[in-house]
């Protein structure tokens, strides 16, 4: 803990602070209270269901110094960057952020830590479908580490599908596509399947030498999902060169997540709603595959790059509303 009271020994001007955490990074972003981004700091996951309390914490603290610190400036035996900066509103959009409970978890070591006293904790999805939709209502799907889908309508009425973690749920996300694609590569090693270049393309993803030493490279005792998860990027890779067992695993996952969507939307009784997508596992062939198999009528579709850039908007939002006011304040209530 910091020890130093909100805004005590800090100049008058007041920022925006954003952070998006996820299964493999975590981002924050500081700026004006226009929304004008004035740094950016990087750390390592922070979704505290899959690193834990502790290691989510300082992946934050590593974001969000390295963010204010641009602004604050580096100096050493100062303590942490937030002490020399006036943080107006912040928000942060962290996978794992299921429940009340982990909102007031972030929430009170935010404040505590003097970081900010007001600030808004929201499940990274809420990013992209606020980042991705031109007025805050629509489908946000993300499929990363993790998958989840969240959905609002116009009048405020909301729905979250899936999002259960990679132990059973993450339907579609980058872990699961690859855990498909080295269960086919174990049964091929092993004579049980015949998909011989799946496991060639694993290997060299990699760069192992034989199938048996998957498992020493993927049983290490740090390895972790999100590592894991990195290799769908080499899955896909392998469909779009026309791999057809790469291809079918991708084709599920797509299934998968359009299943999210139809699900969504259905259940809100939405009428071509816009869709926001977002995560680094929806590229190339998996939203191809997705957007061909979604069976509702959606509206115009977005691909959010930047999710941290909406969590300083809603954070400005949050501040030009006031206390209590905001429809996404109402919402996470």
């Amino acid at each position: 803990m910091s020890g130093v009271l909100p805004g005590a020994g800090r100049g008058d001007t007041e920022y925006l602070l954003g952070v998006e955490g996820g299964g493999t990074t975590t981002q924050a972003v500081v700026a004006d209270l226009n929304g004008r981004v004035l740094g950016r700091g990087l750390g390592p996951a922070s979704n505290h269901r899959k690193v834990g309390w502790v290691a989510a914490v300082e992946a934050l603290s590593t974001a969000i110094g390295g963010a204010l610190g641009q602004v604050a400036g580096y100096r050493s035996g100062d303590g942490p960057a937030w002490t020399r900066v006036r943080v107006a509103h912040a928000c942060l959009g962290l996978a794992g952020i299921d429940t009340p409970q982990d909102r007031d978890m972030v929430r009170g070591w935010i404040v505590r830590e003097g970081i900010a006293s007001r600030v808004l904790v929201v499940n990274d999805a809420e990013l992209v479908l606020v980042g991705g939709t031109p007025e805050g209502w629509g489908v946000g799907l993300v499929s990363g580490t993790g998958s989840i889908c969240l959905a609002r309508t116009q009048d405020g009425r909301g729905a979250r599908i899936g999002g259960w973690g990679h132990v059973f749920g993450d339907e579609g996300s980058g872990y699961q596509i690859a855990i498909s694609a080295l269960r086919l590569a174990s049964h091929t090693a092993d004579g049980r399947a015949d998909a011989s270049g799946l496991l060639r393309g694993l290997l060299s993803y990699w760069r192992l030498g034989s199938a048996e030493e998957l498992i020493r490279h993927v049983y290490r005792p740090e390895v972790t999902a999100s590592e894991i998860s990195q290799l769908a990027i080499g899955v896909q890779e392998l469909a779009t060169r026309g791999d057809a067992d790469a291809a079918a695993i991708v084709e599920q996952a797509a299934k998968a997540l359009a299943l999210h969507v139809d699900t969504a939307v259905k259940s809100l009784g939405m009428h071509k709603p816009p869709l926001a997508l977002g995560g680094a596992s929806l590229r190339s062939s998996l939203k191809k595959s997705l957007l061909a198999q979604i069976s509702v009528e959606i509206g115009g579709v977005t691909v959010v790059q930047d999710a941290v850039q909406a969590a300083v908007t809603i954070a400005r939002r949050e501040l030009q509303d006031g206390n209590g006011a905001s429809k996404l304040t109402a919402a996470m209530a």
